[in-house]
């Protein structure tokens, strides 16, 4: 069984682009699940949805925003950049363990997620 701790890596490797996200984890595990995760967005108050899986190694994730559009592995990345803008690294800390506690339990990472506040210039 894999640690938490090493999964928690494998997902923060994946999210800062060390390793590239899975296709076929992607397939074989998360599209099946992009239904019902739309479905759950719909009854909470979230900005969007963001699910990860680690499997022996490889990473794959989706982002589901409020609007129901499905973002896949790196255009999800993107969004989840997007949404989190200079936040990006103090989320990433938070989720990481807490996915690999979901994910060390052979359940996915799952957590609704909001847009962050952008400072802006002048302000």
């Amino acid at each position: 069984m894999v640690s938490k701790k090493k999964i928690a890596n494998q997902l923060e490797d994946a999210l800062y682009g060390r390793k590239p996200l899975s296709l076929d984890v992607y397939v074989e595990v998360l599209a099946s699940h992009e239904t019902k995760l739309k479905e759950s967005l719909d009854d909470d108050a979230d900005d969007a949805l963001l699910c990860m899986i680690a499997d022996e190694g490889d990473v794959a994730m989706l982002v589901i925003d409020w609007d129901g559009s499905i973002y896949r592995n790196d255009n999800g990345l993107k969004k989840l950049c997007e949404m989190w803008g200079v936040s990006f690294d103090q989320n990433v800390k938070v989720m990481a363990p807490i996915f690999a506690e979901h994910i060390s339990q052979r359940n996915l990472g799952v957590a609704g997620i909001k847009w962050t506040a952008q400072e802006s210039d002048g302000d």
